[in-house]
């Protein structure tokens, strides 16, 4: 549906306003950095997004030359996947762009290719729309599944995320996908081939690009390396002979502040960490603090950028102590670690050793037995 000239020319301009902001986050993003692939992920959404502003209007996807026009088209109809692996990677200081994870995104790019080319061939030549299928309706349930998969991406683990820049992105992430997932539901699917007028689809983008500007002073203020962070190093694991390396908290330093000293008696002393569940929360009442002060002091002060991680530390190293020294089963030795079941407690273990506590524990016999002989 054309629009009045003068409709037009706003609607343009608020487009290239807003595509001015997704550009100023893909520079961001394409800058030397760390975490190269949580920047990927982030800027193949941007580009998704960027893609959007075309598709939503016909008329300039028409402008496009039809390699570049087809690219686009393939942007749009996965832009909820790329959004799902985008939260991936900005939340997950582990990530990695891995076949698996890029399987979903490329099969909802083919399925929205097949669904939309005939539709953008039958426009084109000036032809009906062609009658929407079982495609349509997959295409339909999966933005829907990805954009809830991106929903859970933000919310999970957000209690037990130190790092506040990246605490505020996920409220405005979360906003964004609540924008986006509702006004496009409305314009893509309840309206979908019937005339809607210029104001809907202007919200949606402005919707965006209010998200996208939010984000941005973020940036600005905080700069993105302190929202991403840098990759963790994974611990160097510890020769059997020589007992676990000491957390940053146990090692010598100026004298501790008073709530520090009482942070590190209540995981070395009173051992909290061997509670199984033990949040955030319950620890700050524990030691009679706020939650923001914790957090505070966890991250900035002993580096920890996820409080698993910090409960990780103390539990694996006291486990790692204990598979050396004792024959106790090692389901038992996990359970009084704090751990709730064998399986967290072998992903935990793996991820920091390179081994299974089996392996591990071998490992540190074989050593034994090499220095005795």
């Amino acid at each position: 549906m054309s629009l009045p000239a003068g409709v037009l020319v706003w609607d343009l301009l608020l487009r290239g306003a807003v595509g001015g902001v997704l550009g100023f986050h893909l520079i961001h993003l394409a800058l030397p950095g760390p975490r190269a692939a949580a920047r990927t992920a982030l800027a193949v959404f941007t580009l998704s997004l960027i893609a959007y502003l075309f598709c939503q209007r016909s008329e300039l996807l028409f402008t496009l030359p039809r390699p570049l026009a087809l690219v686009t088209l393939a942007l749009c109809t996965s832009g909820t996947a790329w959004l799902w692996l985008a939260a991936r990677g900005l939340f997950d200081d582990r990530f990695a762009l891995t076949a698996p994870l890029l399987a979903a995104p490329i099969a909802l790019m083919l399925i929205g290719l097949v669904e939309n080319v005939p539709q953008l061939d039958a426009a084109l030549a000036g032809l009906p729309r062609p009658e929407g299928g079982v495609l349509e309706h997959l295409h339909a349930v999966a933005m829907l599944g990805f954009t809830c998969a991106a929903l859970w991406e933000v919310a999970r683990g957000w209690r037990d995320d130190l790092v506040e820049p990246r605490r505020a992105v996920r409220r405005w992430v979360a906003l964004g996908i609540g924008v986006y997932a509702a006004v496009a539901l409305v314009v893509e699917l309840a309206v979908r081939g019937r005339p809607v007028g210029a104001l809907l689809p202007a919200l949606h983008v402005l919707g965006i690009g209010s998200v996208a500007l939010a984000l941005a002073v973020l940036v600005a203020r905080r700069s993105l390396g302190a929202i991403l962070g840098l990759p963790p190093d994974p611990e160097t694991p510890i020769p059997a002979a020589d007992g676990p390396v000491a957390p940053m908290a146990d090692r010598p330093t100026a004298a501790p502040s008073p709530a520090m000293a009482r942070l590190i008696r209540a995981m070395t002393e009173e051992q909290a960490y061997r509670r199984e569940g033990l949040t955030l929360a319950e620890l700050a009442r524990t030691l009679e603090v706020g939650e923001a002060a914790l957090r505070r002091q966890i991250n900035q002060e002993l580096g920890y950028r996820n409080f698993n991680d910090f409960l990780h530390h103390y539990r694996l190293q006291e486990a790692s102590q204990r598979l050396i020294s004792e024959d106790l089963p090692i389901l038992s030795i996990a359970l009084e670690c704090g751990y709730g079941s064998i399986g967290p407690f072998n992903r935990a273990f793996r991820q920091r050793f390179g081994m299974t506590p089996t392996e591990y524990r071998a490992a540190a016999r074989m050593e034994r037995h090499r220095q005795a002989t």
